[in-house]
Parts: C-alpha cells; structure tokens; sequence
C-alpha cells in the first residue's frame, strides 16, 4: 500500500497541492514519484492540425516534467510523458503494475466540470488503485489528529477493515469511524464490529471512536462530513471503496467537496 506512487500533472496551477502532497508522501514513506504527463491530441484540438502544432504540445509537456524535476532535489522523481486520454493511460499503468497509488489534484475548475464532466471521477471509476485527492493545501495525517473514515453502506467487510488498519499504521494517526444513512441498526451493528476489531489490532496507542448521523432532507452527506471534520479536526477523509461500503453518490460527493484531502482505498 502506497509504495508506488504515481502523480498526473498538466499546465494548471491548480495542481500545486497535489504535486506538494506526492511529495511528502513520497518522502514519509521513502519511495520514489513517478510524475505523469499525458498529452491528448482530441482535448487540446490537435488532432487535426499541423505537425508542428502536435509537437509543440509535446514539447510543453516535456518542459513541464523538467521543471518539476529541477525543483525537486531530495524525492527520486521518475518523469513520464505518454500520449492518449489520460484516465485510459493512467489505468493502464496501474494494471500493469507501475503504480499502486495516484495523488489527484482538480484538473478542472467547478464551471468547467459542470459542462466537461469531472476527470478525478473518471479517473477513479477506472482504475484499480488507491487515490488520493487533494485540492487545497494541507498537512499529511499523523497523530494528534484523526483520520476520519466515512461510509453509507451497511458493513465493512474484514478487506475494509485490514486496509483501514494499514493506513492507520502507515500514518500513525487515531481513528474516527462515521455512519451515514437512515438504517441506523445495521451501521451501529457495522460500526461496533469495525471498531472492535481495530481497537483489538491496533491496541492502545491508537485512539478509535466512531459516530452515526442520519441522513435527511436537509443534510447531505457532504455537509455532515465536513461538520464532524470540523469538530473533529481531521486531516482527511477515508473513504474505502470495497464491498459496496460507499455509496457512489457518497464517493462523488466527498471527492469533489470535502474540506479536507480525501483517501480513496480499494
């Protein structure tokens, strides 16, 4: 889990807390960064053009790997510039075993998505591996502050859970468990089981409390998620895409509106 990472980048300023985020990553867990650029003739409109128009947005690429790469001086950064759609070239790269982790930045800004779509999402529906998601700056999870682990589904399965303990121990960070949905039975009874088990794995260096909110008309569940982030002081939000825990209307919501980085485990 997060040993090979794997960051795309574009010309979009936007990207900068992404790109800082890979790096600390990088550096917490001592692995190299493979930084990607993907050049896509159809969205820059060059399919059609000119030779020369095709290899300048070549060469933008490649000076946007250099530059990365110069400013870069203690992280062994892999650059790599590859042609196609990207959600298809990153995928492929994760099949193939050259990344088991992507760090996600918003490629686009909220009025270009409600027009384009968004390419985080398409991103994660189409590839394999754990994400990270990150869109303002800030510090990686450690302890002192919780991770907070947020699902809608009515269990997490035992995968759920290892994956969950992992991340805990690669981070070193306390536990905050949250339940949204309206069979408050059945996330009690998932909730009570999850932090058994993790509390049992974890012991006692690792404070783990958990929470149910019922959803409503009047509370989404990206605005109960930010409200227990807030009250919590958590640093991110896991989010455990396994054996239908999260709902996709969950997944989409906290990627594209949570107040903190958001970690996608699969």
């Amino acid at each position: 889990m997060f040993d090979k990472l794997l960051l795309p980048i574009d010309p979009s300023k936007r990207l900068k807390p992404a790109s800082d985020y890979a790096i600390a990553l990088s550096k917490r867990f001592n692995t190299s960064l493979t930084v990607i650029f993907v050049s896509n003739p159809s969205k820059t409109g060059t399919v059609t053009a000119s030779k020369d128009t095709r290899e300048g947005i070549v060469a933008l690429g490649k000076r946007q790997l250099n530059q990365f790469v110069k400013d870069i001086n203690d992280v062994q950064v892999n650059p790599l510039l590859k042609i196609g759609i990207r959600y298809k070239i990153i995928s492929q790269m994760v099949d193939e075993g050259h990344a088991d982790t992507v760090i996600l930045g918003p490629f686009r800004s909220f009025f270009t998505r409600l027009f384009t779509g968004s390419e985080v999402e398409r991103i994660l529906d189409s590839n394999s591996s754990h994400a990270f998601v990150i869109r303002d700056p800030h510090p990686l999870p450690g302890p002192g502050s919780p991770a907070l682990v947020v699902f809608d589904g009515n269990k997490l399965s035992e995968n759920a859970i290892d994956k969950i303990e992992n991340f805990t121990r690669k981070f070193g960070c306390d536990l905050k468990l949250l339940h949204l949905g309206s069979k408050i039975f059945k996330g009690a009874k998932a909730i009570d089981k999850a932090v058994s088990r993790l509390r049992n794995n974890l012991g006692s260096d690792y404070h783990i409390t958990s929470t149910i909110e019922p959803l409503s008309f009047f509370k989404a569940r990206k605005t109960i998620t930010n409200s227990v982030i807030s009250l919590e002081g958590a640093r991110i939000v896991i989010l455990p895409i396994i054996d239908e825990a999260v709902s996709d209307l969950l997944l989409h919501q906290l990627v594209l509106s949570a107040s903190v980085p958001v970690c996608v485990l699969k």
